[in-house]
């Protein structure tokens, strides 16, 4: 071999094994990774100050009145309770007899000793709203419900002078 041709093949074994000679590297530029989340069925409730779900004011009325009151919930200026839940679930609401109950059916405004029987009426029913559930169902593509609750109480013309009042605990369940 003349030694021009000797010296270039030195040179380039010594080029290889000293790592002078570079080749393109292979390295991968773009990768994918995967996002996910899993979104839970779930309820919120709007609330008026202190965590109540509102009130309904029958007014005053005569002790000696005969005559049937009704009012409406209302609870940050709107009436009926307010619910948002997951679309495409159902829930429940349920309510129970009050603080002061004759029965289940028939709630009782409490003063002293005196009492003043009503009923609630939920959702536009005629039918008492006892302690049985209500279902609620959120279709697809709607998630509020706005359910109205109307509190009934028949006078029996001899009730005593007093402030009024029961609390009725609602639950709502998924």
């Amino acid at each position: 071999m003349p030694v021009r041709y000797r010296m270039a093949a030195v040179m380039l074994a010594s080029g290889f094994s000293l790592g002078l000679v570079s080749f393109p590297a292979t390295a991968e530029t773009a990768k994918s990774f995967q996002v996910s989340a899993i979104v839970a069925n779930g309820c919120s409730v709007t609330t008026s100050g202190g965590g109540s779900w509102g009130s309904i004011d029958l007014g005053t009325v005569s002790g000696v009145s005969t005559a049937t009151v009704q009012a409406s919930l209302l609870q940050a200026g709107q009436a009926g309770l307010q619910f948002d839940c997951t679309p495409g679930m159902t829930a429940s609401i349920t309510a129970d007899a009050g603080l002061s109950p004759t029965s289940a059916s028939i709630r009782q405004l409490a003063s002293g000793a005196g009492r003043v029987p009503y009923t609630l009426y939920a959702n536009g029913s005629n039918v008492p709203w006892t302690t049985n559930a209500i279902a609620l169902s959120f279709p697809v593509g709607s998630s509020h419900i706005s359910m109205p609750v109307i509190a009934k109480a028949t006078l029996t013309g001899a009730t005593p002078a007093g402030a009024y009042a029961d609390t009725v605990r609602i639950t709502l369940s998924w």
